[in-house]
């Protein structure tokens, strides 16, 4: 049961903390005023409440991430590792030659 909690809190954690990059990247990059700025380029006037280009830019991030990670669904397009899969063996390749290392070290003393 621990290590279900566990795994439930690291999910919550990652969930909120990336909504958060998110949101802080947009607000860096200024996007409510650049969608303000095409819409009054477009149609004469920025709209006050949510408008089309919000929408589609929400459901086009999520669908992007959904694809780009391909790893949502039960079948998978490609047999490629996803970038995770790719951070890890990285992560995992660093370990072995960072150990490697010290045992040189050691057995050079």
């Amino acid at each position: 049961m621990g290590n279900y909690l566990k795994s439930a809190l690291i999910g919550i954690v990652i969930f909120f903390g990336s909504g958060f990059s998110i949101m802080a990247f947009h607000n860096d990059i200024g996007l409510v005023d650049l969608f303000a700025q095409i819409y009054t380029q477009v149609i004469g006037y920025a709209p006050e409440s949510i408008g089309g280009l919000e929408i589609g830019y929400s459901i086009g991030l999520a669908a992007g991430i959904l694809i780009f990670f391909n790893h949502f669904s039960l079948k998978k397009r490609e047999n490629d590792p996803t970038p995770l899969q790719v951070e890890v063996s990285k992560y995992e390749q660093d370990v072995e030659d960072t150990i490697e290392r010290i045992r040189q070290k050691e057995q050079q003393k």
